[in-house]
C-alpha cells in the first residue's frame, strides 16, 4: 500500500499492511456505507470472528485498505468482494475523507477513510457475504442511531448464514470511533433523503 504523511499525500513510499499498522504509517482506505431508503436503514456488517483487527464488531457495510497506486473508487471492489453486490462508480456518493488514529493489537493505526453512500435497495437476504471478511450484515433504522449515543439499546435485523433474527445492539457493539463517525454517517444519510 502507498504511505502517506499526516496530511493525506504521497510519500513515494510502500510497505505491506501489516507493516503499516505496527509502525503507525499513515495509509489510505475505502469506505462504503448502504443506505436503503425504504426504511431508510443503514446496513452495517459485522466483522468475521476471524478478523485480526476488531473480530465480531459491527462496522462499515463495506471497507477495504488500498493497494500501492489504487485511487480511492479502485476500492469499490470491496462491494462485490465481501457483499456479492456489483455497484457502479457513478452511483457511489462522496462524502469526504475521514483521518483517524487508534491504537489496535497489531500497533497504531492512522488512516485516511475515502467515505462513500449508496443508496440501494438490494435485500439484505439477497447479499453473498464474504466468510473470511463478513459474519452477517445487519439492517439498522437509521431514527435509531441517536438513541445508540445516548447509550441505549435498539433492535436491528441481522442475516447470518441463510437466516434472519431481530436482536439488540448497542454503541459498544461498533470498531471504536471517538469522533463519532455512526452519528456523522446517520446526518450525511438525512441529508441525502431530504
Amino acid at each position: 500500500m502507498d504511505i502517506l504523511d499526516e496530511r493525506g499525500e504521497l510519500t513515494g513510499e510502500v510497505a505491506w499492511k501489516s507493516e503499516a499498522h505496527r509502525d503507525g504509517l499513515w495509509h489510505r482506505c475505502f469506505h462504503c456505507w448502504i443506505l436503503i431508503p425504504e426504511g431508510p436503514y443503514l446496513l452495517v456488517q459485522r466483522r468475521a470472528s476471524v478478523k485480526d483487527t476488531w473480530p465480531g464488531y459491527l462496522d462499515v457495510t463495506a471497507a477495504g485498505h488500498l493497494a500501492a497506486g489504487e485511487k480511492p473508487l479502485d476500492g469499490l471492489r470491496e462491494v462485490e468482494e465481501e457483499l456479492g453486490l456489483r455497484v457502479d462508480s457513478d452511483s457511489l456518493i462522496p462524502l469526504g475523507t475521514r483521518r483517524i488514529e487508534q491504537e489496535i493489537p497489531q500497533g497504531h493505526d492512522r488512516e485516511f477513510h475515502d467515505v462513500f453512500m449508496l443508496l440501494d435497495s438490494t435485500p439484505p437476504s439477497h447479499l453473498r457475504l464474504q466468510t473470511e471478511e463478513v459474519d452477517a450484515i445487519l439492517r439498522l433504522r437509521l431514527e435509531d442511531i441517536p438513541r445508540l449515543y445516548a447509550d441505549e439499546s435498539v433492535f436491528a435485523n441481522e442475516w447470518r448464514a441463510g437466516e434472519n433474527r431481530r436482536m439488540p445492539i448497542r454503541l459498544s457493539d461498533f470498531v471504536p470511533n471517538e469522533d463519532g463517525y455512526l452519528s456523522w454517517i446517520a446526518e450525511k444519510a438525512h441529508e441525502l433523503l431530504s
